[in-house]
């Protein structure tokens, strides 16, 4: 690739300016303030864009930088260069509010896509961290960054495995690494929706056990009462007996009143003296009259004499005498029931009379019956809510129990174990493409070092002969007998050994050899190490572009042309 023209439309102190580039080395000479760095941004911000940085960052960041002095909305730029032996034509707008990007071949007219990709593959892949660290050095930063490092350990994996650049290692590495994490996240969601489960079971526990609870105080509330009622019923069966006893004592209605509720007490019915007598005689006659009656008629039947007939008439007298007596001994047990019933409903008219006229309240025996009722009628139902209760903490037991067995018995589904498997396929893959690219990236290192070591000894006339750095480009040189590591050397060296580097690189890993760009790269360097540099860079087959604020690159490239 190379650069044939650079038209500043509007960017930076630059209005509409045109520089026309030459092949081979050329240098761009310009004081301080001259615009050599916005030159050098320029190139690499039509190659790659220019994004504008967010927050704080933003009013320090390369846009904020370069933006045009004079008319800021209108931010744009055109650079044409020649690669594969076409001509094009890349145009690109960088305002805050606009941005565009094309690129048209100037041979036949076609319009190529940079959103899709196109620039890219003319760039042969090229990065811009991979730019800044090979072809692109700036002022005061000569020393190749992490990105190399990466970029040679990706390359050694692609040429061994493929024999070149069709795999991208880091790329691959980066999407196992995506990969795992989604499926770590999916196992945290998969997890969440778990624990989520069991939490929920055992809050529906927890409040079980508070209703549990509840009951459990409702059932010992239930029971006090019942023992209240308890004892309420014992006093009323004392006071009961302690009343019946002073009826006896004193004689008289109350006493059989009292005598005929012992009976009703004992579970046993008593019928009334004058009833039980009358029903007692008139069954005696009913039964003497048929006896008589049927012997007269069996005698009469046999022929037997006249005499029968006034045992047939007595019979028949004694019969009815006894119907007559049964009779009024079931009327007369009727009559007393029906008193007792009066009795129990609350006393007869005298005694609510003579209660009326005394102001006594006193309490008979068929109401102290009645409180015995209520109380009870109070224990059964008492009964009843305790038997509730406990069937209900008991169904509430079981209900809790089997929540707690089934919250014990989550455990991770399927779909949790597929994704445990994944995850761990997924950091074995990535483990292993780590081992092949460290394993790989050791015998780039010896390409690197050996391509880093010819371009050093050119340029240092070989005083050193060769470069060793590792996989984090720690750097030492060797001069023949020992080996030196780079801190302990000169700045000038220093910069001799990133620049080898840097170059070697390039060969390496750019598939489209690109421009280089010096920014004020040989600041360190005497004149001898510039002319040997100078002479390197002019035997390449590949654009070089020098900006300077010193004559001396001009006047030394032109004694390496003569020579």
């Amino acid at each position: 690739m190379k650069i044939i023209e650079l038209y500043l439309k509007n960017f930076g102190k630059f209005h509409e300016k045109h520089i026309y580039i030459q092949n081979g080395v050329q240098i761009i000479y310009g004081e301080n303030e001259f615009g050599k760095s916005t030159i050098h941004a320029f190139i690499r911000a039509m190659l790659f864009g220019l994004e504008r940085g967010r927050g704080r960052a933003a009013g320090k960041d390369a846009f904020s930088r370069y933006e045009p002095w004079e008319n800021p909305g209108y931010y744009a730029g055109v650079m044409r260069f020649v690669c594969g032996g076409r001509t094009f034509r890349l145009e690109r707008r960088f305002g805050r509010t606009e941005r565009s990007a094309s690129l048209i071949c100037e041979d036949d007219g076609e319009e190529l896509s940079v959103e899709h990709g196109d620039l890219d593959m003319l760039l042969g892949g090229m990065t811009p961290s991979l730019f800044d660290s090979t072809v692109s050095i700036g002022q005061l930063m000569s020393q190749p960054g992490r990105e190399l490092a990466d970029a040679l350990k990706n390359y050694a994996a692609n040429y061994y495995e493929t024999g070149g650049g069709e795999v991208d290692l880091s790329g691959a590495l980066q999407t196992l690494r995506e990969r795992r994490k989604d499926t770590e996240r999916s196992m945290r969601e998969a997890e969440a929706l778990r624990e989520e489960k069991r939490q929920g079971l055992i809050r529906e526990c927890a409040y079980l056990e508070g209703d549990m609870a509840a009951l459990r105080e409702e059932y010992e509330e239930k029971k006090r009462q019942m023992e209240a009622a308890e004892r309420r019923a014992e006093q009323a069966g004392t006071a009961a007996g302690q009343e019946g006893g002073e009826r006896k004592e004193y004689g008289g209605e109350s006493g059989a009143d009292t005598e005929e509720d012992a009976g009703e007490e004992d579970g046993k019915e008593r019928t009334p003296a004058p009833a039980a007598g009358f029903l007692k005689v008139g069954a005696a006659g009913v039964l003497a009259g048929v006896t008589g009656l049927v012997w007269a008629g069996f005698a009469d039947g046999r022929g037997g004499s006249a005499g029968t007939a006034p045992i047939a008439l007595f019979a028949a007298l004694i019969l009815a005498a006894g119907i007559v007596l049964a009779a009024a001994g079931v009327r007369a047990w009727s009559r007393r029931r029906n008193e007792e019933l009066r009795r129990g409903r609350g006393g007869s008219g005298v005694e609510k009379t003579r209660r009326e006229e005394t102001g006594t309240e006193e309490v008979p025996s068929a109401v102290r019956r009645e409180d015995g009722s209520e109380i009870s009628a109070e224990l059964r139902r008492l009964g009843w809510e305790m038997d509730r209760i406990r069937a209900e903490w008991k169904e509430k037991q079981i209900r809790r129990d089997n929540l707690k067995e089934q919250a014990d018995e989550i455990m991770p589904g399927e779909e949790e174990r597929s994704l445990e498997i994944r995850r761990k396929a997924l950091i074995l893959a990535e483990e292993k493409m780590k081992e092949a690219a460290a394993s790989l990236g050791r015998q780039t290192s010896g390409r690197l070092n050996a391509r880093a070591s010819e371009i050093f000894s050119e340029l240092t006339e070989g005083r050193w002969r060769g470069i060793s750095s590792g996989d984090s480009l720690e750097i030492a040189v060797w001069d023949g007998e020992r080996r030196i590591r780079a801190e302990q050397l000169s700045r000038g060296t220093l910069e001799q050994i990133y620049f080898s580097i840097r170059m070697a690189a390039s060969e390496l890993l750019l598939e489209e050899p690109l421009p280089v760009l010096l920014d004020d790269t040989f600041a360190f360097y005497d004149e001898k190490r510039l002319k040997s540099a100078l002479k390197w860079l002019s035997r390449q087959k590949r654009q070089v572009i020098i900006f300077t604020c010193h004559r001396r690159e001009e006047e030394i490239l032109e004694e390496v042309r003569e020579e």
